[in-house]
């Protein structure tokens, strides 16, 4: 048993990207004592971590991922999804693109307009600059990259460390011009248009930046912040009105039950218990607590503490369908397939560990954001209309205003709904096999904005069993025209120069003459998540379907809050690195009661 007797003690659960974050803020105050719990491993100074273009190679391995997967998708023709998830100190923050971008400012106002005030986008903006440094580019390097970022609007004291990767490729540079010569727009300060993203890495070690480098190795020494990791947590000691604890404001959380080698131990929190687990864990804890919908919770044989049916549910997931290309002229470009040989691998690490040279200083593609109307105003006019329909007869109040924000958005130009990505690999999402020797470039259309909501459940009292996702892929027709208008426009590219002559092989050739029935059965068996699960404890009014209130406080409860990206009640239209940041130091003002 571990006890601490701090009477201003805040437990902090399972540290995914947000959780490291607010526990260097509260720590800030010297009265306050803070206990981390991760369950993963430290990892730090590893090489799969601190080299910012290795994503992927953590997949599968349990050191670095939780490595879930959904249950069987009937949407799906029964196909079961891998969605993995960082495990370890930093989270996903330690495995992910690196990807560093803010989304329109519609999505973040749709927040407070479902009833949150203040989480708005000049409160975002607030803390996303606080949580930022921008690392100013060269002139010459925003020509090669063609990202105009107005720095007024960056961060120049935060902990984070973003700015443009090193260099660019020439597949991206030919890949920008195909998108221009489409009618995609450079944009000159994104969100829409065509653009090189930013990333999160300091430029002057080429390390990746994120909540480890960022916010917990400079504040480790902290005598009132303590870390424990490979400590996973089972569940919330929590206090009913029998304990004489019980209040009108709700039961009280005074301990946390976690695992710790062989042993059962118990850490007691005097102030507050934050759960920072992720959109997948952090539901999984309330309902082993005891805080959850009773049609879930009674039948596994757990005791219903707070009848909290909004538990788990209103998940929402980014997806994407994948087209890989095989380059002409292999010799001539630098992608990452060389990677897959181990010595070649090696070598490379060596090479930028030592000078920041080699294949490691390329940045990660392309990305452009368009409107659906750019992709086929047909299929626009459709999901207005059936959306339209859904917002008109929908009686779950919380999901019909939700539905209705996005119909507005839907019908806004200035607002985009398609998301196309570029990766210098090959992608095995393609359905095709690896050949070595051979350069690939794979490209994504990715979806934002789904219609359909999916939920993630305990299956057991066993904290050790791990959840049910059952991401409910296209259950609304909506999501799965839209994607399947997406890989159409993907065919584009190699019809369009300059990307024609570069490359050799589309592995989706056989897609150019398919029927739309033929695509739809494609997208339902390659679809798969870009990782950016948001949503499962959402902050909404409680009759609405809410788990949290606008100050991130559990409802039913009177020191239980979330911070992670699950509070988030209508997903946003960008990779969500930045907006964790600043859903975590707005977290912190609020708790300490700045705001």
């Amino acid at each position: 048993m571990i006890v601490w007797p701090s009477l201003t003690l805040l437990t902090g659960l399972g540290i995914q990207t947000a959780g490291l974050a607010l526990a260097a803020r509260l720590s800030e105050d010297s009265a306050v004592t803070v206990c981390v719990l991760e369950a993963g491993h430290d990892n730090f100074d590893e090489p799969a971590t601190m080299i910012p273009s290795q994503y992927g190679i953590h997949f599968g391995n349990p050191q670095f991922d939780w490595d879930f997967s959904t249950i069987p998708q009937p949407h799906s023709n029964n196909n079961v999804f891998r969605w993995q998830r960082g495990k370890g100190l930093g989270g996903t923050s330690a495995m992910n693109f690196s990807l560093y971008m803010r989304p329109p400012t519609f999505d973040i106002d749709a927040i407070e307009r479902l009833g949150n005030p203040g989480w708005n986008w000049k409160r975002y903006l607030q803390y996303s600059k606080k949580a930022e440094t921008f690392q100013q580019p060269t002139p010459e390097e925003v020509e090669t990259h063609q990202c105009y970022i107005n720095s007024d609007y960056m961060g120049k004291e935060g902990p984070l460390r973003i700015g443009l990767p090193f260099k660019v490729s020439q597949c991206d540079i030919i890949t920008r011009k195909t998108f221009n010569n489409l009618g995609v727009k450079t944009q000159t300060d994104p969100i829409s248009g065509v653009w090189q993203p930013l990333t999160s890495m300091d430029r002057q070690t080429g390390i990746r930046s994120y909540s480890v480098t960022a916010y917990y190795k400079v504040n480790q020494s902290r005598k009132n912040l303590t870390v424990l990791t490979r400590a996973p947590a089972r569940k919330l000691i929590l206090t009913t009105a029998d304990d004489g604890f019980h209040t009108s404001h709700g039961v009280t959380a005074t301990s946390v039950e976690f695992t710790y080698g062989d042993q059962v131990c118990t850490v007691h929190a005097h102030k507050e218990v934050i759960l920072c687990a992720g959109a997948l864990k952090s539901p999984q804890i309330l309902e082993l607590s005891g805080i959850g919908d009773p049609k879930v919770l009674q039948p596994l044989g757990i005791d219903v503490v707070v009848d909290h049916p909004g538990v788990g549910s209103n998940m929402q997931d980014h997806k994407m369908i994948c087209s890989t290309f095989e380059l002409a002229n292999p010799g001539k470009w630098e992608t990452f397939d060389g990677l897959s040989d181990p010595e070649y691998a090696r070598e490379q690490r060596t090479l930028y560990s030592s000078s920041m040279q080699g294949i490691h200083r390329i940045g990660f593609g392309t990305i452009a954001f368009v409107p659906l109307r750019f992709v086929n105003s047909e299929v626009l006019d459709e999901n207005i209309a059936s959306l339209t329909a859904k917002v008109q007869s929908e009686m779950d109040q919380g999901l019909k205003e939700q539905w209705a924000l996005q119909l507005e958005a839907l019908g806004r130009d200035d607002i985009p709904d398609c998301e196309f990505i570029t990766s210098l690999r090959f992608s095995p999402a393609s359905g095709h096999q690896y050949e070595h020797g051979k350069k690939y470039m794979s490209v994504f259309g990715v979806l934002n904005h789904p219609i359909s909501r999916g939920t993630v459940h305990v299956t057991s009292s066993n904290p050790s069993e791990t959840p049910a996702i059952d991401s409910h892929y296209f259950e609304h027709e909506e999501d799965l025209r839209m994607i399947v208008e997406m890989l159409k426009f993907l065919r584009k590219l190699p019809e369009t120069e300059p990307f024609k002559s570069m490359v050799e092989t589309e592995f989706t050739s056989d897609l150019a003459y398919a029927s739309d029935e033929d695509l739809r059965e494609r997208v339902k068996d390659k679809v798969s998540t870009i990782w950016h699960t948001a949503g499962t404890c959402s902050m909404l009014p409680r009759e609405r379907g809410g788990v949290v209130d606008p100050q991130l406080k559990v409802y039913g409860t009177t020191n239980i809050r979330v911070v992670d990206l699950s509070i988030l009640p209508l997903h946003v239209n960008a990779h969500p690195q930045a907006t964790v940041y600043s859903i975590a130091e707005q977290a912190a003002d609020i708790i300490k009661g700045v705001i």
